[in-house]
């Protein structure tokens, strides 16, 4: 069997702008062999930060201490992860991305780094909309971040929860964030060698129709498509039925699955009313789904990712646990030790 390699464009773009530089629309990140036109991600071998990722860390660190330990977190360190971007980089990411994938390219040739941003949710949720300098802001922001990709090959999961959350928008706010993510679209979709996925929410958050008139609206029609449940732990199975929904009103777009940490599924409120249609924050007895993969079987899904960082906490919502972002050793272990890889 041949073993897909990347042809050499791993430059990045310099100057002021983010020039465009036309690529392969069929084979975006050059593999060779040429995968097949259903699925432009086929073939390609993923990135895996065995160096820095905090799973990968600490394995390093309880290899001798804690060798039981240590190899229950190695089941997340020897997985692709996702780099994620977002307001906590500052407001020129385009350096460490840069710095990112090079050293991506430096460890692992051949291998496609996996992206994702995080900066248009998050802003609160009562009415809201997003104020003319912050669009500004934002704009500044996605061209920095392109600027750091420039010509690297890569795979970018576009701005996580930016349409499952637009409940929480005022009309005026809705119309915005819709323009900030056209803004993202068109400027990332000039570089020649990343494929972009629109966030699609999640299946127990909105229904197939309206994520899918979003997703119109916010020009899914230049990605190469949508990704599903990056924040919820929802079933695989029902993710892929309300993908291929999405699919058929979208001109066919493909997608995404987020299965870090779904092989369990979701765990249910009481009171669903109050508290939502699962509990998001760290949720008790959830387990690490299905692996990383590029070939799912299924017609419309490009991949099964990992784009939740499987033991990253959500926020000190349970005891012990550690403020939203930080690696949470215990709730990693509790993920491999309840670990379903099948698709339910």
């Amino acid at each position: 069997m041949l073993t897909p390699v990347l042809a050499r464009a791993d430059q990045p773009i310099r100057g002021d702008g983010v020039a465009r530089v036309v690529g392969d629309p069929l084979n975006p990140l050059a593999l060779i062999p040429v995968p097949p036109i259903s699925n432009p991600l086929q073939g390609a071998l993923a990135y895996i930060d065995w160096k820095l990722s905090p799973a990968a860390k600490l394995v390093r660190r309880w290899r001798n201490k804690h060798p039981h330990a240590a190899g229950m977190l190695e089941v997340i360190a020897r997985e692709p992860d996702v780099a994620r971007y977002g307001a906590w980089d500052g407001p020129h990411p385009g350096r460490r991305v840069s710095n990112y994938l090079a050293e991506a390219t430096r460890l692992e040739p051949g291998h496609v780094p996996e992206l994702s941003t995080f900066n248009l949710s998050g802003h609160g949720c009562h009415h809201s909309s997003d104020s003319p300098s912050r669009v500004r802001a934002y704009h500044r922001w996605i061209t920095s971040l392109a600027r750091g990709i420039g010509s690297y090959r890569a795979i970018m999961f576009l701005e996580m929860d930016s349409v499952m959350t637009v409940g929480c928008l005022s009309h005026h706010g809705l119309q915005v964030r819709l323009h900030e993510l056209r803004d993202a679209v068109n400027v990332l979709s000039r570089l020649p060698h990343l494929v972009i996925y629109l966030d699609g929410g999640a299946a127990d958050a909105l229904g197939a129709a309206r994520t899918a008139r979003l997703l119109r609206r916010a020009e899914v029609a230049k990605t190469r498509g949508f990704f599903l449940n990056s924040t919820h732990f929802d079933w695989t199975s029902r993710e892929i039925r309300y993908g291929d929904a999405i699919s058929a009103m979208t001109a066919g777009k493909h997608f995404v699955v987020n299965t870090a940490e779904n092989g369990r599924g979701p765990l249910r409120p009481r009171n669903r009313v109050r508290y939502g249609n699962e509990i998001l924050c760290n949720p008790r007895g959830r387990g690490l789904g299905p692996r990383p993969t590029f070939n799912t079987g299924y017609r419309n899904v490009d991949a099964f990712a990992w784009i939740s960082y499987p033991g990253q906490s959500d926020g000190a919502c349970r005891p012990g646990a550690p403020k939203v972002g930080a690696f949470w050793p215990a709730w990693a272990l509790e993920l491999v030790r309840n670990a379903d890889f099948r698709v339910r």
